[in-house]
């Protein structure tokens, strides 16, 4: 089960979306799925944990298809991702962790400028490895 810890900040936040490989494969897997599906967007389940270092938990991923760069945004209780089915695919391998990774190792999926594949407007996201019982 995943985990997304969110704080917002006067940079317009960050988050923190975390499982072990087998978790963040899955996503990878979802979003693939969904590319391939007729279906607009796909919701996944996030566990509860205790937020610290960060504000707040949010208790699901929503990724939709849409006509825009890749944008990461917090709507009500859930951390939402959109982005064109080009764009999402690449989004897609951003969840490619092997079974070896350690636990604490992460990527981070920010807009810089001139980058045409992320939306200028997304919230900063951390795509953390941990294992079970690394909370």
């Amino acid at each position: 089960m995943i985990h997304i810890r969110f704080s917002d900040n006067n940079y317009g936040g960050e988050i923190d979306l975390s499982g072990t490989p087998g978790d963040l494969r899955s996503i990878r897997q979802s979003i693939i799925k969904l590319l391939q599906a007729q279906d607009v967007q796909v919701c996944i389940p996030a566990n509860e944990v205790k937020p610290a270092p960060y504000d707040s938990c949010l208790n699901s991923l929503v990724i939709r298809k849409s006509d825009c760069s890749v944008k990461v945004m917090v709507a009500g209780s859930s951390l939402k991702i959109e982005g064109t089915p080009e764009k999402l695919k690449v989004f897609a391998d951003w969840f490619n962790f092997g079974d070896s990774t350690e636990s604490g190792y992460h990527n981070h999926f920010d807009y810089y400028e001139g980058n045409e594949w992320v939306d200028p407007a997304s919230v900063s996201l951390i795509i953390s490895c941990k294992y079970r019982g690394t909370k």
